[in-house]
C-alpha cells in the first residue's frame, strides 16, 4: 500500500505543481492584462481629456464670437441712436431758423427745381406772411417763369412745395431730410466715428 500511497502522493504533488504553475502563469497573464488595460485606460483618459479640451476651446471661441457680435450690435444701435438724435436736433434748429434764413432756403429750392415752368408755391403758415410780392418777383425773374403764392398754407412747418403743371416738387424739411437721409447719416457717422 505504501507504493500506492507514494504514487498517489506523487500524482497529487505533480497536480499541485501543475496547478501552482498554471496559477502563477494566470497571475502573470492577469498582471500583464491589468497593466495593458491600465495603459489603455490612461490613453483613453488622455484622449478624452484632449477631446474635452478641444470642445471647451471651440465653445470658448464660439462664446467669444457671440459676445463680439452682441457688442458690435449694441455699439451699432448706440451709434444709430446718436445719429438719430443729431439729425432730429438739426431739424429742430432748421425749424427755428430766422424767417430770412428759411426764405433763403425756399428761394434756393424754387430756383433749383422750377426748370422754367410757371409754378404755384405753397409754404407753411408761419412763412406765408413773409412772402412778399418782391420775393415772388425775384423768384419769377430768376427762374424765367411766373411763380405765384398759394392762398392756402401747407400742413408742414418748414420748407415749401412747388407745383409746376403736373409736377410737384417737395421741398419740405421732412421730404428733404428723407431724400438725403443716407448722405446725412454717412456725413454724421464720418464726423463722429471716423478713426483718426
Amino acid at each position: 500500500m505504501a507504493g500506492i500511497d507514494s504514487i498517489i502522493d506523487r500524482i497529487l504533488r505533480d497536480a499541485r505543481e501543475s496547478a501552482d504553475a498554471r496559477v502563477a502563469r494566470a497571475e502573470q497573464d492577469a498582471e500583464k492584462l491589468i497593466a495593458k488595460k491600465k495603459d489603455q485606460a490612461k490613453e483613453e483618459e488622455a484622449k478624452m481629456l484632449l477631446d474635452a479640451q478641444k470642445v471647451i476651446e471651440a465653445q470658448s471661441k464660439q462664446n467669444q464670437a457671440t459676445q463680439n457680435t452682441k457688442s458690435q450690435r449694441r455699439l451699432l444701435a448706440e451709434r444709430v441712436a446718436l445719429i438719430d438724435e443729431i439729425i432730429e436736433e438739426a431739424k429742430k434748429r432748421i425749424r427755428n431758423l430766422p424767417q430770412e434764413d428759411r426764405l433763403s432756403m425756399i428761394r434756393d429750392f424754387v430756383i433749383g427745381n422750377s426748370e422754367g415752368e410757371d409754378g404755384v408755391l405753397i409754404v407753411s403758415e408761419k412763412d406765408q406772411a413773409g412772402i412778399s410780392s418782391a420775393f415772388l418777383q425775384e423768384l419769377s425773374s430768376k427762374t424765367g417763369s411766373t411763380i405765384t403764392l398759394s392762398d392756402k398754407p401747407g400742413s408742414f412747418d418748414t420748407g415749401c412745395i412747388l407745383i409746376c403743371g403736373e409736377c410737384e416738387y417737395n421741398g419740405t424739411l421732412e421730404a428733404r431730410a428723407d431724400d438725403l437721409e443716407s448722405e446725412i447719416r454717412d456725413a454724421v457717422n464720418q464726423v463722429l466715428f471716423a478713426k483718426k
